[in-house]
């Protein structure tokens, strides 16, 4: 009996320490407002080579690691690259002119990337099914006149069921005066991607690759990557961090 006591006792011990230590989860304070009064961080990418300009493709938007600002976009962007500009690898070639992020309410205002980080001349672009666990590229950014928001990242992984947002513009968005929230719920999480249901009915999933989704409390936790059948398909920020390891960039995890 005595045993059985001291075995609880120890239990309770060690979860009044546990819940001690637990690090409180504190909310992004616009996350309550209005969409409307949100900062500005879902970004879209005018990219130039030598003899194309794309306007409007895709989305972006910035991280903080809690060190840096990093850019961030949708790997698979480069399959646009292949046939007109010829890029075969994740590589922007000698014919790269710059690459500008920036929202689409608001051209006015832009960052230029300085170069892409996880550039790698030995990764062929390939298609989307071999895309989706690594569909995130980084950018080194001039910082000057910053006007966005860098979103903080969550590293724990997205629960089955768990109520997202992806948060960008989109092709067939007719009013740009704001960017659109799209409510999605985790179906399958396979630790580099995770399948999503949509619970919005109101907005067109035409164009949104490259936007960033975020949890309840304003978190990024993932990017959109695409879709597959009647499932979303989200690249999770197990990759991100993979790259921000290899590059030996600096962040916060939890």
């Amino acid at each position: 009996m005595k045993g059985g006591i001291r075995i609880i006792a120890t239990g309770l011990l060690l979860l009044a320490f546990g819940c001690k230590n637990a690090t409180p989860i504190v909310k992004e304070p616009w996350i309550e407002k209005p969409v409307s009064e949100w900062p500005n961080f879902a970004l879209t990418n005018e990219i130039s080579f030598k003899d194309t300009t794309y306007i409007n493709l895709a989305n972006s938007f910035l991280i903080d690691t809690g060190y840096d600002t990093l850019g961030i976009s949708c790997k698979h962007i480069f399959m646009v690259f292949q046939y007109p500009v010829g890029l075969k690898s994740i590589d922007l070639g000698k014919d790269f002119n710059y690459w500008k992020l920036y929202p689409r309410n608001d051209t006015e205002k832009d960052i230029v990337i300085k170069r892409l980080v996880n550039t790698d001349s030995l990764e062929i672009i390939g298609q989307f099914n071999t895309l989706k666990v690594r569909d995130w590229i980084l950018f080194e950014i001039d910082k000057k006149d910053l006007d966005f928001y860098p979103l903080k990242i969550r590293y724990s992984p997205v629960k089955t069921n768990e109520i997202i947002y992806a948060v960008g513009w989109g092709t067939k968005q007719e009013d740009n005066s704001q960017y659109a929230l799209t409510k999605l719920k985790c179906y399958m999480n396979l630790g580099d991607y995770f399948y999503t249901q949509t619970l919005s009915t109101d907005i067109h999933p035409a164009g949104r690759s490259g936007s960033p989704v975020i949890d309840k409390n304003g978190y990024l936790v993932g990017i959109v990557s695409g879709a597959e059948g009647k499932f979303g398909v989200i690249g999770s920020v197990n990759y991100l961090k993979t790259m921000m390891d290899k590059y030996n960039i600096e962040y916060n995890p939890e």
